[in-house]
């Protein structure tokens, strides 16, 4: 008896087995996966095609020693060998199929998502579209094959295409993967699936930055650039309004890190907004507090609505993505352009930040290095920091922020005024 469904833990695990009768399953979607259901109750996933003419049937494993998930990736690469005229079969009974490139990336994805990262959905897509569509044959190769020479076919790919950030993005997520596969042969704590992968070389090590992929992070605006950008902002309809004031009071944040803020994370008595730092290879979450301003705690009062999302433009039932603040500044940048109020050529979203940061640390604000590294949340992985300082700068954080203000609104500063280091606590 045969019949078709999609193969997943559930359907797989609710197939009803028949007295006397061996059942078999095909997958919807991988065709010649499938799965035979026994008189006993025992499932066996197996792959079946054509390898040079022949009819070949590939055995892959018993449910409970292989998961549903793990013997549909199976299925994949075994159809990708047969594809490519290459044997799947184990040469004896203790030799299991060679892991795959694939079979790393996926890992490397299963990875960040055991270690909490946010960002695991958007790097499995970008995997998935730059590395296991664009070279299908790469993806499905021995991953003990692959050389630096194959992972610079990927990375130049997406450099020639005029896409230099995520060139190095891909660059960055194939070197990370093989070292931490290596570094996974003796650490428990990684996923088996990267345990089991068995890799000692790292070929994508000597793989150099993509140049030209941080350029648009170096542009600060002049104070005259900043101010007529200032001016466009207040000018814009709700929400565009209130979300780039937002942006640019609370200090220029990383975007991604503002579309996780939510009510709860705002505290009207401080006042401050909590915002959850993930960069880097933390497992938890820094806490980043940054002060409110009363203009801040306005905007915020516009945006807001019967949703739990701060940084949203429907009334806070979703967070905004990365492209609505790239596209207001697209806008704005445009109209500047037109209106001449451009210095030094174009920026964008991120330049905000780089703009606060050379503002505010210049005459007449002088802000120190160690309160902007509070207020935007960088550059805290140092021992000293880390374990030694523990002064939370609230006050320094508030009193740049309020020349923040001053300065895009164009007023003057009371003095040459000098935030001093306060005592550690």
């Amino acid at each position: 008896m045969t019949s078709k469904i999609k193969l997943t833990k559930t359907t797989v695990e609710r197939l009803a087995p028949v007295e006397g009768k061996q059942l078999v399953f095909w997958d919807t979607d991988i065709v010649g996966f499938g799965v035979r259901v026994s008189p006993g109750g025992s499932r066996a996933f197996f792959y079946q095609g054509r390898l040079k003419g022949k009819l070949k049937k590939i055995t892959i494993g018993k449910l409970g020693r292989i998961t549903a998930e793990q013997a549909r990736k199976d299925a994949k690469r075994i159809q990708s060998m047969m594809e490519l005229g290459q044997d799947p079969s184990p040469k004896d009974a203790t030799n299991k199929i060679e892991p795959t490139f694939g079979d790393l990336m996926s890992a490397y994805v299963e990875l960040l998502e055991q270690q909490g990262k946010l960002s695991a959905s958007n790097v499995k897509n970008q995997i998935a579209r730059d590395i296991e569509k664009a070279f299908p044959k790469l993806w499905a190769a021995p991953v003990s094959k692959i050389q630096l020479e194959d992972c610079m076919q990927i990375v130049g790919k997406l450099k020639d295409e005029g896409k230099p950030r995520q060139a190095d993005k891909i660059r960055s997520y194939i070197r990370t993967a093989f070292s931490e596969a290596i570094n996974a042969r003796g650490d428990v704590n990684m996923p088996a699936s990267m345990r089991r992968l068995k890799i000692t070389y790292n070929p994508a090590r000597d793989m150099r930055k993509v140049k030209g992929s941080s350029n648009a992070k170096d542009r600060a605006l002049s104070l005259a650039e900043f101010r007529a950008y200032w001016r466009r902002v207040k000018a814009l309809p709700e929400p565009h309004r209130s979300l780039a004031m937002l942006h640019v009071l609370t200090g220029g944040q990383r975007q991604q890190q503002l579309a996780r803020v939510t009510l709860a994370d705002i505290d009207r008595d401080g006042p401050s907004m909590r915002i959850l730092d993930y960069k880097g290879r933390r497992t938890e979450p820094r806490i980043h507090v940054i002060p409110l301003l009363p203009e801040a705690l306005e905007a915020i009062d516009r945006i807001t609505g019967g949703g739990q999302y701060v940084f949203s433009c429907d009334g806070g039932k979703t967070p905004i993505h990365n492209a609505f603040l790239n596209d207001i500044v697209k806008r704005i940048r445009a109209e500047m352009e037109k209106a001449e109020e451009l210095e030094n050529g174009p920026f964008t979203a991120g330049s905000i930040r780089a703009t606060v940061e050379t503002r505010l640390i210049a005459k007449p604000y002088r802000v120190s290095s160690d309160v902007l590294a509070h207020l935007l949340s960088h550059g805290m992985g140092t021992v000293q920091r880390k374990h030694y300082q523990h002064h939370a700068f609230a006050d320094e954080k508030l009193e740049s922020l309020e020349m923040l203000y001053r300065m895009v609104e164009g007023k003057s500063e009371p003095g040459a005024k000098v935030i001093e280091m306060r005592a550690r606590a």
